[in-house]
């Protein structure tokens, strides 16, 4: 072999070439998940067709029959004489779409369990993280990387199949469909609030794996937190945004999609309710109301024009239970000896 051929291959092997897109703790994390992400990507994918599908589908149905904006009960004139083929069009699509709904909620709730619980309790099962740090990697860089990368992913992908469902109930129309944006499956599915979801299922997740140590208890507690978390999110919010508070002679005009808290209801002018059970039975229901000083009318309800400031607001609050979360994972991975 000639000098020139080994100075050509002593070259070679100092010369590293490109560098990389990906390297470091970045290339690291990359292959931990891998399997993980194309999974995502995959299930993004699939609902992401399904809603253009279901969306497509809605509006030539609607457009074929005559029945855009058409309520079940009420609405325009040209409504009322095709309420048969309302109840045919709900038959159709009304399922599918909560489905697709229903898978984009359960997003944040897979990233947490398959995601954020595995991806720290297999480091400390497995020990494994004690040849990273000692590389010279510390374990803020490294519990930086572990949860920043994933949890920017599910918060993409989720943010992504949110916004396909969104569009595709508003294709659906609420009021024809019968799935409004308040419900249970579609508040959290159409809107912000899914992106401080997905970070809080990768942050519980996170946190239950620090704990625990084990990856098995870890996905247990986290599917537990979160299921508690959402529980108590829905119950209070209604009261997260402050709701219209109607009070007068009339009863107020509400649009089909409007989420009433508090049905009219006769009310005293000090703005008590008054059961007015008593006085179906009278002669005269509205004298007996009358005799009572119920003479008002009182409801609380959203506009739909509250939509994003209620969910922008849930979103908020989970944002700030991850933040703790991260928070407290990097202090417990700063005091304790692994």
């Amino acid at each position: 072999m000639s000098t020139a051929t080994l100075e050509r291959e002593s070259a070679t092997d100092r010369d590293p070439g490109p560098r990389r897109l990906l390297h470091g703790m970045t290339w690291l994390v990359w292959r931990q998940h891998r399997g993980a992400l194309w999974t995502g990507l995959a299930l993004v994918a699939a609902l992401v067709v399904t809603a253009v599908l279901l969306r497509n589908g809605a509006v030539a149905y609607q457009a074929a029959h005559g029945i855009a904006d058409c309520p079940l009960m009420g609405g325009p004139e040209r409504c009322s004489s095709r309420l048969e083929v309302i109840e045919e069009y709900r038959g159709l699509y009304s399922t599918p779409l909560r489905l697709l709904l229903a898978a984009v909620l359960a997003l944040p709730f897979l990233g947490g369990l398959f995601v954020g619980a595995p991806l720290i309790a297999r480091e400390l099962e497995a020990d494994t993280h004690r040849l990273v740090w000692a590389q010279g990697i510390t374990r803020e860089r490294w519990l930086l990387h572990k949860l920043a990368l994933p949890m920017g992913a599910l918060m993409a992908g989720t943010g992504i199949a949110a916004w396909f469902g969104s569009w595709a109930l508003e294709g659906a129309g609420q009021a024809t469909i019968g799935l409004y944006w308040y419900s249970p499956t579609a508040f959290v599915s159409t809107g912000p609030a899914v992106l401080g979801y997905a970070a809080l299922g990768v942050a519980l997740g996170a946190l239950a794996g620090t704990l625990t140590r084990r990856t098995l208890p870890a996905m247990v507690l986290t599917l537990g937190a979160m299921g508690a978390v959402t529980a108590l999110l829905t119950t209070v919010r209604p009261y997260v945004v402050s709701p219209v508070v109607s009070f007068g002679r009339s009863v107020p005009q509400l649009r089909e999609e409007d989420w009433v808290l508090v049905q009219p209801q006769a009310a005293r002018a000090d703005r008590s309710i008054f059961d007015a059970g008593p006085c179906y039975p009278a002669d005269d229901f509205e004298a007996c109301l009358a005799d009572h000083g119920a003479t008002w009318e009182y409801s609380e309800h959203h506009p739909i024009t509250h939509m994003r400031d209620l969910q922008l607001a849930e979103g908020a609050i989970c944002l700030g239970l991850a933040a703790l979360a991260v928070t407290f994972v990097w202090l417990w991975m700063r005091r304790r000896a692994f």
